[in-house]
């Protein structure tokens, strides 16, 4: 949700109590009824897309960052453990595969990537030459697997940003018919600024959407 919808929502909801706190000002006026009641649903509309649009996103980051620590963790003990083997053979391999957590850690995601892809391809490609004791083919499998996976959750559209996407959609459309429903309420409370201006007063304070997440909490009472 952008920070322009954020303040919006604030002063949806600062609305809804501002006519809770204020109903039997207005008790008997069957259109302002209505359109609060309209306005009430939407707000909770809007607070359920909100919610699903953040733990959609909050679970796809969380998937993401599993993947990359298997990858990493993965590449980091299989490289080192084949290094070993090398180390022993006098291989320059060894120090081609001496890696570390905070050396993968510090690069980009794609970067990452490319990096634990290339140390899997030098120790698949030397598997015949490792002893088991050392690297299986089946552990160089799990390994390829961290890597293929972290690569799909970080760059394939997946069914969280999916999900994620469709209730940012969602949210605009709830925003427009917030907008209408709002334009409504503000002609139907116009009479209140001839019948009573202190009821009429307290709404457009209500009404007033903050700059920068501001929103007013309290609502003065004025009898």
């Amino acid at each position: 949700m952008t920070t322009k919808q954020s303040n919006r929502l604030n002063m949806a909801k600062t609305l809804r109590q501002f006519f809770s706190a204020e109903q039997a000002k207005y008790a008997g006026n069957n259109p302002v009824t209505v359109r609060i009641s309209e306005l009430n649903t939407i707000v909770d509309h809007l607070d359920s897309l909100v919610a699903i649009q953040t733990i959609d996103t909050t679970a796809n980051t969380g998937l993401k960052a599993d993947a990359r620590s298997l990858m990493i963790n993965l590449t980091v003990a299989y490289a080192n453990t084949a290094a070993d083997y090398f180390d022993d053979k006098d291989s320059p391999l060894s120090k081609q595969l001496t890696t570390s957590k905070s050396k993968i850690n510090g690069l980009t995601g794609v970067e990452a990537k490319i990096y634990c892809n290339r140390l899997y391809n030098v120790v698949n490609d030397h598997i015949g030459n490792l002893s088991p004791d050392y690297v299986t083919a089946s552990e160089t499998s799990q390994w390829l697997a961290a890597i293929n996976n972290f690569d799909a959750k970080a760059y394939d559209a997946g069914v969280s940003i999916d999900t994620s996407q469709n209730a940012t959609q969602d949210l605009k459309a709830e925003f427009k018919k917030l907008g209408t429903c709002l334009q409504k309420l503000d002609r139907l409370m116009k009479k209140y600024d001839i019948l009573n201006p202190s009821l009429y007063g307290n709404y457009k304070i209500s009404r007033k959407t903050a700059d920068l997440g501001i929103r007013h909490n309290e609502i003065p009472s004025q009898n």
